[in-house]
């Protein structure tokens, strides 16, 4: 029962580093295209777009990967549940460290504020994960 509210909490932190991702992605993607394909043309704009893509798919499985961690230990598989959290976490902060990056190369202030703006619910849901997935113990 001591699990039951960290779980709870992992499911959550990954719901919301899905909703960084997926919310963010969408209006932060054609901002980006817009500014590169004016400044470095149609055809590169749209490999780093591409590249873009990639990133926010690493982010949304680490998401996934946190909800479907948390499930397992639900199902008294700790080591692998607690495994594929700390994967998943992982995965979240590095795809979302990419995006603020991006962001903030964009060059402009509108950028910057929705990559900082959508960045901060993934941020917060890997923060509420790692503290879940520490707190989450194999009961005697």
């Amino acid at each position: 029962m001591e699990n039951k509210k960290w779980i709870i909490l992992c499911i959550l932190g990954g719901i919301l580093m899905l909703l960084g991702c997926l919310i963010g992605s969408a209006s932060f993607f054609a901002m980006v295209f817009d500014i590169l394909s004016k400044t470095l043309g149609a055809q590169v704009a749209y490999a780093l777009s591409i590249i873009l893509l990639i990133f926010t798919i690493i982010a949304i499985g680490g998401g996934i990967s946190v909800i479907i961690g948390a499930l397992i230990v639900s199902g008294d598989k700790y080591r692998l549940g607690k495994f594929i959290i700390g994967l998943g976490a992982g995965l979240g902060l590095i795809g979302l460290i990419i995006m603020l990056i991006t962001s903030i190369l964009a060059g402009t202030t509108l950028a910057i504020v929705i990559g900082v703006i959508n960045g901060s619910y993934g941020f917060f849901g890997v923060l509420l994960t790692i503290l879940a997935r520490f707190k989450l113990k194999k009961p005697k």
